[in-house]
């Protein structure tokens, strides 16, 4: 989901500013978390007042599995942490995209096989089970959300099907949408994500079935009951049993959406443009690394980068590897690489953002990237300046006053 947030930030709030020949491109890292993490999300609560960054962390103490988050203050350098602890038990996996209305959050995962759901009311963490998800097993959650609310999708691997739940106040309680056949990431399958356009009231999702087909449906999420659109993207062979997460992240990009996911060892990068349900592009990227330096397993990201009309440049396509991938060209060029990114070859979680920073005549894009800190135990946040350009050329906009915005979800 793309949701832009804008918030002005007075002297109170020191902030160094950035321009554009300061070290473009150039990374730097911040301490988050001192345990490795299995899974992260990364998500802005779009506080008007308070601009704070959220990290959500899945890591194992050596006997269970824990789930922490982490509250990130702006100008996001790592002064003024906290973290709060949310869940310590063994069976606790899938964490799943967030949603978030501009006061609730919530945070969706697998625990001993239901859907919970951890929620932020503005002031408190709370967590609760969906009830519909005691009697069958659950593989695979993720949450997407548009103007008619939250919706949490989950794999059912009992009944071999995704299901669709909806909540239209925030959180606090959730009906049953609808269903569609599909096989999951313990069926050996690729982890389905949830990608909504917020304004224009619909969900995209990208699953596998049973029969190694590659699907993609589109959903309005206006109507009260759930009615796909769905279109085969290619013939892969069945899933054969779970050996490791496929894993998958999707983005609106500002004319349509972006979904990458691995396929048999192979990221693809698939795009559909806004009003087309059945066209799309599905391209190749690289091999996915599955035996890191640190993890045996790859998860992903994709952060859009945009102009100062929040018109879409290029996508940023995290795997092992960190692709900067034009979707939205007719003849594009073929993907290229940071060579520098930080966590290439690690393996592991990866999830992130752009945050915009606009001060007297600069505006800068700055990408976030939440995964592991190379070389030991821990979380970090990972930072680099994405483009940096003059925006106005009066300087009447220049002196103490800084406007921050985002496009995390």
């Amino acid at each position: 989901m793309l949701k832009q947030t804008y918030i002005l930030i007075f002297s109170v709030l020191t902030i160094i500013p950035l321009n554009a020949n300061a070290n473009n491109g150039d990374w730097s890292q911040v301490p988050l978390f001192n345990e490795a993490p299995l899974e992260v999300v990364l998500w802005s609560d779009g506080t008007p007042v308070d601009p704070d960054l959220w990290a959500a962390i899945l890591w194992n103490d050596g006997s269970n599995n824990r789930l922490d988050v982490v509250n990130i203050p702006a100008p996001y350098d790592g002064t003024g942490l906290s973290s709060t602890s949310l869940e310590n038990t063994a069976t606790l996996f899938a964490l799943g995209s967030p949603c978030t209305d501009g006061t609730n959050v919530v945070v969706p995962y697998i625990k001993n096989f239901n859907v919970e759901v951890a929620r932020h009311n503005g002031s408190s963490w709370s967590t609760s089970t969906l009830p519909d998800t005691i009697t069958n097993n659950f593989d695979n959650t993720n949450c997407a959300d548009t103007q008619d609310g939250f919706f949490i999708g989950t794999h059912d691997l009992t009944d071999g099907e995704t299901e669709i739940f909806k909540s239209n106040n925030g959180g606090a309680s959730y009906t049953f949408y609808g269903r569609y056949n599909s096989s999951g990431p313990f069926d050996g399958a690729i982890r389905e994500p949830l990608i909504s356009n917020y304004g224009q009231r619909y969900i995209r999702s990208v699953f596998q079935q049973s029969n190694g087909m590659v699907r993609s449906c589109r959903f309005d999420t206006a109507p009260h009951t759930l009615t796909p659109s769905c279109v085969n993207i290619e013939q892969q062979t069945p899933p054969g049993g779970f050996t490791f997460v496929k894993e998958s992240a999707g983005a609106f990009n500002g004319n349509g959406t972006t979904i990458t996911y691995n396929v048999n060892g192979i990221a693809k990068a698939l795009s559909f443009q806004e009003q087309d349900l059945i066209n799309f592009r599905n391209d190749v990227l690289g091999a996915v690394n599955n035996n890191g330096s640190q993890f045996t397993f790859q998860g992903s990201n994709i952060i859009t980068v945009l102009d100062e009309n929040y018109q879409p440049i290029e996508n940023h396509i995290l795997w092992d590897d960190y692709y900067i991938f034009d979707t939205h060209s007719p003849f594009p060029p073929p993907p290229t690489n940071d060579n520098n990114y930080p966590i290439a070859g690690v393996g592991g979680p990866v999830d992130g953002c752009v945050v915009r920073h606009t001060q007297g005549q600069q505006i800068t894009d700055m990408g976030f990237i939440v995964g592991p800190r190379v070389g030991s135990d821990g979380t970090n946040l990972y930072k680099r300046t994405l483009r940096s350009d003059p925006i106005f050329s009066d300087g009447f906009e220049s002196g103490n006053v800084s406007s921050w915005s985002n496009t995390c979800p």
